[in-house]
């Protein structure tokens, strides 16, 4: 890289993304704490190696000299009072013999070239661990953590990779299932904020919301921005951020074909449908009074969208004080709303809060189950066009829940005959009947504050995210087929 017509800060953004297109965390301008002093350095490096958690702090010279003996030793210094592994200096005009001599035995790497550097190093593509610990209670099964600390609270699984969108970090960690190995790391966008106490600007990333795939792309909501990403799987790269008024949380689901993916914002009230290959949106919005989504899905083959709104129904156009939750049906051939059903329960004259909070098609019963928040009706079994409710499964709070009435079954997958349950606030698994909805297994899952949060199937294994522990849990399900 040529130091002409390149501005010093340009230099160090582009030092700072090479390492995130690595997997690291890159944080440029970073105050380092240390021993004795704060450092402020010009992007401080952060990764996982065989479970361990590694820092770097790199400094970036686009000096038309080149760097003499006491800049090195003054990163040598930093490095040391702040604790860190190594310290990487750049400078595109090299380094006097002095700085050379400094650096040798050191853990200090001097790098003369950003693009020679870039072609020849190969740090992050190596697989990292999910590290097994043991739960201290000993009826609860073992976690697999994220040596970093990660907490994940989202989950989706497709093609045998499993995404997981980790919000203490804000990045999404692509999981080997059958290896428990992170395959590389995706950081999101980064935003500044002033501190009101320190008066000084800090960098944070934003967290991910919900996750799906198509198109050989990762899209997912980016919470508290303006967008939904598109990341390119093959490459790890935002290929492009899709502006969503009202930002990035809510539900997304892709069509079966993967050529649409379908944004329900929880803010601005509408459901953004955007063309994988274009990125072309058009927008269709909630039924009138509608507002607030936290679940979507298209179905499997039909051209409906089912869509589970918050707050707004009705019930023979009377509308409750409370939440007054509803589940919506979409015909997209029509592009009009061809099934409602009432989701919220009733009692003297006043609607529940609940909160539909996930959708799963059964394409051999022709069904639609609906998992719902804070509400005692617990699963919802509903026809396919969306206007009636066959049946329902509830569930009675058990030893481990002593604050709530309901038990927030907040996520399902089918496996064979079976339909599994993450019920939150049970911190258990449940294992059911697909058909019938009779509770055969209950599985016990460890406390942590929040609970356990979504399940997939990979083989015969669930799959399970637990925020608070820091990581996956995986139950064995051949027993239960």
């Amino acid at each position: 890289m040529s130091s002409e017509g390149i501005d010093w800060r340009d230099y160090q953004v582009a030092v700072a993304e090479f390492f995130r297109g690595q997997g690291c965390s890159a944080e440029v301008d970073k105050s380092v704490p240390g021993v004795r002093a704060t450092h402020k350095v010009d992007v401080f490096v952060s990764f996982v190696r065989n479970g361990v958690v590694c820092r770097w702090v790199v400094e970036c010279k686009l000096w038309n000299s080149r760097v003499r003996k006491e800049k090195v030793l003054t990163l040598k210094a930093i490095v040391e009072d702040v604790g860190a592994d190594r310290g990487i200096l750049f400078s595109e005009s090299g380094f006097q013999s002095g700085a050379l001599d400094a650096a040798r035995k050191s853990n200090v790497t001097l790098v003369s070239s950003l693009e020679e550097f870039k072609q020849t190093a190969s740090m992050g593509r190596d697989s990292i661990n999910l590290v097994l610990t043991p739960c201290e209670e000993g009826n609860a099964p073992p976690a697999y953590k994220f040596p970093d600390g990660d907490q994940p609270e989202s989950i989706f699984l497709s093609q045998g990779k499993l995404f997981v969108g980790n919000w203490g970090r804000g990045n999404v960690a692509i999981v080997r299932p059958m290896e428990k190995q992170i395959e590389t790391i995706i950081n999101l966008d980064r935003y500044e904020r002033l501190d009101s106490a320190t008066q000084r600007r800090a960098i944070h990333q934003y967290p991910p919301g919900q996750m799906t795939v198509a198109d050989g792309k990762l899209f997912l909501g980016q919470v508290f921005s303006e967008f939904v990403l598109a990341i390119d799987i093959d490459t790890q790269s935002i290929v492009k951020r899709i502006a969503v008024p009202g930002g990035g949380e809510g539900a997304i689901a892709s069509s079966p074909d993967g050529g649409t993916i379908y944004f329900a914002s929880n803010r601005a009230n509408q459901i953004f449908a955007v063309n994988t290959a274009t990125y072309a949106v058009e927008t269709f919005p909630f039924p009138q009074g509608g507002r607030g989504s936290m679940c979507i899905l298209a179905h499997s083959t039909k051209p409906l969208l089912y869509i589970g709104i918050q707050r707004g129904g009705t019930v023979n156009g009377r509308s409750y004080v409370g939440g007054n939750c509803f589940l919506a049906t979409f015909d997209l051939e029509r592009k009009m709303y061809s099934g409602y059903i009432y989701l919220a329960e009733v009692q003297e004259d006043r609607s529940d809060d609940a909160i539909p909070i996930h959708l799963l098609f059964d394409p051999i019963q022709e069904c639609l189950f609906v998992g719902m928040f804070q509400s005692r009706r617990g699963i919802y079994k509903i026809n396919e066009q969306g206007s009636k409710i066959l049946a329902t499964r509830s569930f009675e709070p058990n030893q481990h829940n002593i604050h709530f009435q309901w038990v927030d079954p907040i996520s399902q997958a089918f496996f064979g005959s079976k339909l599994l349950s993450i019920n939150r606030n049970n911190l258990e698994l449940v294992i059911m009947d697909r058909y019938s909805l009779l509770v055969e297994e209950t599985h016990y899952l460890g406390s942590a504050p929040n609970g356990p949060r979504s399940v997939v199937v990979y083989g015969n294994q669930a799959i399970i995210n637990y925020p608070h522990r820091g990581g996956l849990l995986f139950h064995e399900l051949a027993s239960a087929a």
